[in-house]
């Protein structure tokens, strides 16, 4: 062998026993070399009706490494799992949605129960790259929410889930704009 290749092959052999340290390093001092997202579980309700598929919903935070940000640094998701008695899930492996949008703000869950005990899990977010709040709902066996309707701010979409916690139903955008104008108008003495 020359003395080109022996130097090649010391070289690589250095490289490779460097990297193997410094990995193990890294995972020795808790770090890793591939930075995953933090998620923080924001709130966590029962959905569904006991003894017929009770599940669990969960609102996630989910924080992204500066080096893998992607064009929002915090969004949100929603995870929920089936938890019956016998179901190929417990109540601890939540899966995560992946059809809802990129959510860059979102308020907690409340999960509200109807004449019949079953429990649905409502919340509100907004989208990235948009202005207007949405109400979701998820029920006991979905995995995903959806959307009912958007509304111009987030304390419009908030009075929507103090309705459903009432035992209202949520309004219509041009119905709460209408209830929202007559409540703000009240006062007004032009108004016959």
């Amino acid at each position: 062998m020359s003395q080109v290749l022996l130097g090649v092959r010391n070289l690589s052999v250095r490289i490779a026993i460097f990297v193997a340290l410094a990995a193990l390093l890294v995972w020795f001092l808790g770090g890793s070399l591939f930075p995953r997202p933090d998620v923080v579980v924001w709130s966590t309700v029962d959905v569904g009706r006991a003894g017929e598929g009770l599940g669990k919903v969960r609102l996630v935070e989910i924080v992204h490494p500066r080096a893998s940000l992607p064009s929002e640094r915090v969004t949100f998701g929603i995870e929920a799992t089936a938890g019956a008695a016998g179901s190929r899930y417990g109540f601890d492996s939540f899966e995560r949605c992946t059809t809802l949008p990129t959510l860059v703000e979102a308020g907690s869950l409340t999960s509200v129960a109807d004449s019949s005990a079953y429990r649905v899990a409502y919340f509100v977010a907004r989208h990235a790259g948009s202005q207007t709040w949405s109400v979701y709902e998820i029920g006991g066996y979905e995995s995903c929410p959806r959307e009912l309707h958007a509304y111009p701010d987030r304390f419009e979409a908030e009075r929507q889930i103090a309705r459903v916690q009432a035992g209202l139903s949520v309004q219509e955008p041009t119905v709460a704009a209408a209830a929202r104008d007559a409540a703000l108008r009240a006062g007004d003495a032009s108004v016959p």
